[in-house]
């Protein structure tokens, strides 16, 4: 008895080595990259032994240290398509936060010296209509809540300190690399179907790619599934008038100076636009 006894206090102490251990992990982490946040550094490469769930832990904790009880602006999926989480060696989408100081007009401008890993998406937007605090069911559940459906742009900036080694973990312990963000005009879901869109990206009058709303997961509103239940998952409840963007459509692109038009089509009609200037 008093050996098993000591086995029992052994192991609980091992446990709780450990658990320690992973906990000062987390938290200097968190430091690092609020720090990296504050001070326009790179992004740290994170800790090999972090797990998705840890990562996320990490993410959570940051962002909720960089909002100092503010609200997000909305939240974003990343790697929602297969050549995406191959680059990132992972068979599963991300998800992120989404800060309100992001937040761009069309034809407002970014620069290449602020951000150092500039890409460029073109995404759809969906706007929360009444709050979600509890996971979804399924996707008839989420269209009760959602308002509205919008073109947007987004502008992560994957400014890494090891850029060549990034994987899942990097991505989502750092907040998917959320930086800048355009949305525009939002229709009902009745009027603007989001997986009937089509886009078209066009930099210094040169075509760069073309997409279409199902590249996301295959379906827009399976992508937003993913990304409301992760984010209530991680403790999040979100308001009304948050927005989601749902992933990149087409593939990212690398920014580079100059002018770049997106414009989205229903068909034969185009029914939004939106710019973004690039600067030294």
């Amino acid at each position: 008895m008093k050996t098993r006894a000591a086995r029992s206090v052994a192991s609980m102490s091992l446990i709780c080595i450990v658990l320690a251990a992973c906990s000062s992990t987390e938290h200097r982490l968190v430091d690092e990259i609020v720090t990296s946040w504050r001070e326009q550094r790179s992004l740290p490469n994170i800790d090999e032994t972090l797990t998705i769930d840890s990562a996320y832990r990490v993410q959570t904790r940051s962002v909720r240290e960089r909002l100092h009880g503010a609200s997000p602006a909305g939240f974003k999926a990343g790697l929602t398509s297969a050549p995406a989480q191959a680059r990132f060696k992972t068979n599963d989408a991300v998800a992120g936060v989404l800060f309100k100081e992001g937040a761009l007009q069309s034809a407002g401008t970014v620069s290449l010296h602020d951000m150092r890993g500039l890409f460029i998406e073109v995404e759809v937007a969906m706007r929360i209509g009444t709050p979600i605090d509890k996971p979804l069911a399924d996707v008839a559940a989420l269209r009760t809540h959602i308002d509205g459906i919008g073109p947007a742009i987004e502008l992560p900036n994957l400014d890494y300190t090891q850029p060549q080694s990034l994987d899942a973990i990097d991505v989502v312990a750092t907040n998917v690399a959320a930086a800048k963000y355009i949305v525009g005009e939002f229709a009902p879901p009745q009027q603007r179907d989001p997986n009937a869109t089509d886009v078209r990206l066009v930099c210094n009058d040169k075509e760069m790619l073309t997409g279409k709303g199902t590249d996301a997961l295959g379906d827009q509103w399976r992508a937003a599934l993913f990304l409301v239940n992760k984010m209530v998952e991680q403790g999040w409840t979100l308001q009304r008038g948050q927005i989601l963007l749902t992933g990149s459509l087409g593939r990212m692109l690398p920014g580079t100076t100059g002018h770049c038009v997106a414009s989205y089509h229903a068909g034969q009609t185009q029914w939004a636009q939106l710019e973004i200037n690039v600067t030294d």
